[in-house]
């Protein structure tokens, strides 16, 4: 997959948010208690408006953390069948029948 270079900006403010966590436990809890007012001491500036950010600790390592975007809009559905090549799944038949 290519990225845009906002995606790539936007990939890199995230791995330095995320490496500051790592290294500074003070850091880490304030981003877990109030993130607007620690990333906007963190980057100096304010951020923008209309935004909220949540932040979960997801450094257990006994757990695998599952994030659900936010969904996109489409004014169609698509079938399972095309779903499914989407997802870069197989057309597995099911048990019973016959792959036609």
């Amino acid at each position: 997959m290519k990225l845009t270079n906002e995606q790539r900006k936007g990939q890199e403010v995230l791995f330095k948010i995320i490496e500051e966590a790592w290294n500074n436990e003070a850091f880490k809890e304030s981003l877990l208690s109030d993130p607007e007012k620690t990333l906007e001491a963190f980057f100096g500036r304010n951020l923008p408006n209309g935004k909220k950010i949540k932040v979960t600790d997801q450094s257990d390592p006994d757990y695998l953390y599952i994030n659900i975007p936010v969904k996109p809009y489409s004014d169609f559905e698509m079938d399972d069948k095309d779903l499914n090549k989407i997802a870069g799944g197989t057309d597995i038949p099911k048990p019973g029948t016959a792959n036609t």
